[in-house]
């Protein structure tokens, strides 16, 4: 049963992430300036005060699902009778599909290769989003997310433990 509701909840979680960071991407692009590849990142003019005030609301519920939906998820799977140590895998395989999702699909398939119109912020210029070192950059951003996920997952277990 805790292994369905793995699938399950994964599914859920990597669906909210993306559809989070799509959405942004099409109305408040800028709030990713970070992310924006090197040479456009240096084109770009600095943030106006509205920018970085969006950018903290957005991150704000950035953080929310980020660490929110995996605690629900945690504390409902707990719910079911699973002991720490399942919780804390449940986590980790939340952060895991989320991650490889963001990597593979949101990274590589949409912005990467596919790169349709409403993704790729006006006035960038499409082909330096195929930058070979950002596609490394990328890639590394997997393992940071499985750390992150094992990282939170450990608190989680511990939290719901005690």
């Amino acid at each position: 049963m805790p292994g369905q509701i793995t699938f399950v909840h994964a599914a859920i979680y990597a669906l909210a992430f993306s559809l989070f960071v799509l959405i942004t991407l099409r109305f408040v692009p800028r709030i990713w300036l970070r992310h924006y590849p090197a040479a456009e990142r240096e084109r770009q003019p600095p943030r106006t005060r509205w920018e970085w005030k969006m950018q903290a609301v957005y991150g704000t519920i950035f953080f929310g699902i980020l660490f929110g939906l995996p605690l629900l998820s945690a504390w409902t799977i707990f719910g079911v009778g699973a002991e720490p140590r399942a919780v804390f895998r449940h986590v980790v395989t939340l952060g895991a599909v989320t991650s490889l999702v963001d990597w593979l699909i949101l990274d590589w398939l949409l912005i990467r290769f596919l790169q349709p119109a409403w993704i790729i912020p006006a006035g960038t210029d499409a082909a330096s989003w195929r930058n070979r070192r950002d596609i490394i950059r990328d890639a590394l951003g997997f393992p940071i997310g499985i750390a992150l996920a094992a990282g939170w997952g450990w608190v989680v277990a511990r939290w719901i433990r005690a």
